[in-house]
């Protein structure tokens, strides 16, 4: 089975937590400060802010997955006046989809709504496509 999450992606040197909810309007899914010790071995390089916007599979209806589209845009359309007062020489800002495919065919689409509502935010769109085959026959 095939998966894809969409986020939206703040990063960079970002104002505090609090403030950047508050600016936005809605608390982060996660959100990680720079300096802030991750694991034994790692600290955090860079402010992040991720809110989780919609999570689907293969096994999701094409109504279903337009369903999702759509929520994710209108958040995204909510959301892009506050962005658009963030200092962006100091703040990334993208729409991250992350896919993981179980067959080495198929495509990634994205509808007319969420495509024009990541636009209007200015919003990069970064995609990570991940295969994961059984058998390379």
């Amino acid at each position: 089975m095939s998966t894809i999450q969409m986020s939206l992606r703040l990063g960079g040197i970002l104002p505090p937590q609090d403030k950047l909810t508050q600016i936005l309007g809605i608390a982060p899914t996660k959100a990680r400060r720079r300096g802030e010790r991750i694991s034994s071995k790692r600290v955090q390089p860079a402010d992040i802010w991720i809110l989780d916007l919609a999570k689907f599979d293969t096994d999701s209806t094409p109504q279903e997955i337009d369903k999702h589209m759509l929520q994710s845009a209108v958040i995204i359309q909510q959301l892009a006046p506050s962005l658009a007062a963030l200092d962006r020489t100091k703040c990334n800002t993208d729409l991250y989809v992350s896919t993981v495919r179980e067959e080495d065919q198929g495509g990634l689409s994205f509808s007319p709504e969420l495509v024009a509502a990541a636009a209007a935010a200015k919003l990069s769109i970064q995609i990570s496509i991940l295969v994961m085959l059984d058998d390379y026959d």
